[in-house]
């Protein structure tokens, strides 16, 4: 009786776990979508002798990433690519930033803003993040703005959706990259689906590669045929 009750105990604690934290992507999945290198997201996830890990990770055995994690390496991305600011730049803020905010995942759960003084802030929270040099402001929010569009919030600011991008070049012009495929906790386990659908990316390039054209594919699901081809480059670039 005493052994049943301390797997009911673990069997709850697992399910309260919140899913937009539950560790389910491996370093190379996430890199895989969000386009950065294997190497750079671990240099971030994990830290070092002289820096802390810019996101909290619920587990390193093994190590996984959750949708939070995703969502907060997709903003330093964004940062990164917004007028060349450097992690370096925005390291320090970021940890002074995680250990005062009450969030462990701040970049996930509250939205980027700026002042009119060319600070960066989250929104809902005020704590300064960066502070851009002078005639920069404009410049960032009309880079930044594209990339933020992408991760959808709700009412609270806390990040629940993620659209990918499906190729490296759309980060280059974010604001003309389509959203063709959606990272959503609450479906498919939190993998990789075609947008408006329940339909796993994983899926559609397992029927491609057992012969289905995506003309075929396109007429099963009533999709166009640019979706398909980039909901399956995006996986083939996963699975490679």
């Amino acid at each position: 009786m005493a052994g049943y009750s301390k797997g009911l105990k673990t069997v709850m604690r697992r399910r309260a776990i919140n899913p937009l934290e539950v560790p389910n992507y491996t370093i190379h999945e996430a890199a895989r979508y969000l386009h950065v290198p294997p190497t750079t997201l671990s240099y971030w996830v994990l830290g070092g002798p002289t820096w802390a890990p810019l996101t909290s990770v619920y587990t390193r055995t093994p190590l996984l990433l959750s949708f939070k994690n995703l969502v907060e390496c997709f903003v330093l991305e964004s940062l990164r690519n917004s007028h060349g600011l450097s992690i370096k730049n925005i390291r320090n803020s970021i940890q002074e930033l995680r250990q005062e905010t009450p969030s462990k995942y701040p970049l996930a759960d509250h939205q980027l803003a700026t002042t009119k003084r060319g600070e960066v802030y989250l929104e809902g929270d005020g704590d300064q993040l960066i502070k851009l040099r002078p005639g920069r402001q404009q410049a960032f929010k009309q880079i930044m703005e594209p990339y933020l569009r992408r991760v959808d919030r709700n009412t609270k600011g806390i990040a629940e959706r993620l659209f990918p991008f499906t190729r490296t070049e759309h980060q280059k012009a974010p604001a003309q990259a389509p959203s063709i495929v959606v990272i959503d906790p609450r479906i498919a386990y939190g993998k990789p689906v075609l947008i408006n659908s329940r339909l796993p990316i994983a899926f559609l390039l397992s029927r491609y590669r057992g012969g289905t054209s995506i003309a075929q594919l396109a007429s099963d699901y009533g999709r166009e045929k640019a979706e398909i081809e980039e909901a399956i480059f995006l996986e083939q670039s996963t699975a490679a």
